[in-house]
């Protein structure tokens, strides 16, 4: 009689039945511990904040998701920031009080002056390259048109890309925003996840 190879013989259905179960149990830890590897990061290290408008049109469109963090957040020049402005209405609560996105344009000590007739703005005495806007900032809101502001201590002036439909800085409803005011800096687009990545 021939002996049967080990590849002939016919596994245990319990052996199967208990392979299949550690199998789906590997998945559900790794699907469970990914879930809550998401929450962490989307509730601890950044947290997600939902354009609201098109006050940064062209860099960034109405409803698109971004990941903010404010962990070890120092303001830089052209940072793209969620602030929070507290005298702006908020028409969703009907309340006053709303996060804005915006871009770093000048920090504590800066001079700003904004000539409204060119559409140009300076820092420091010296214009700006801004290859990110929409258009020229020829709206002046509240802003003194081509006189040098100082940003005050603990302050920043913040101004959106899509200049002339923007609430920002020239306003009196945002003002220069208070550093404490500061939710933290975009680090990347969420969604729509065609165009997942950072912005600049």
């Amino acid at each position: 009689m021939e002996e049967k190879s080990l590849n002939e013989e016919k596994v245990p259905a319990e052996k199967k039945s208990d392979f299949f179960y550690m199998e789906f149990y590997d998945w559900i830890a790794f699907i469970f511990s990914a879930m809550l590897c998401f929450i962490f990061v989307f509730t601890v290290v950044v947290r997600p904040i939902n354009v609201d408008g098109d006050s940064m049109y062209p860099t960034l469109k109405h409803k698109d998701m971004l990941a903010v963090s404010d962990i070890g957040y120092e303001p830089q020049y052209e940072d793209i920031v969620v602030v929070y402005a507290p005298r702006l209405y908020n028409s969703i609560t009907k309340t006053y009080g709303k996060a804005v996105v915006k871009r770093v344009i000048g920090l504590p000590g800066d001079t700003i002056r904004i000539d409204f007739g060119k559409g140009v703005v300076y820092r420091n005495g010296v214009a700006l390259d801004e290859p990110y806007i929409n258009t020229l900032t020829t709206v002046q809101e509240n802003f003194p048109n081509n006189k040098e502001v100082k940003v005050p201590e603990n302050r920043l002036f913040v101004l959106g890309d899509n200049r002339n439909i923007s609430k920002d800085s020239r306003s009196y409803d945002i003002g220069m925003i208070d550093t404490r005011y500061v939710i933290g800096k975009t680090l990347f687009r969420v969604l729509p996840v065609t165009q997942f990545g950072p912005v600049r």
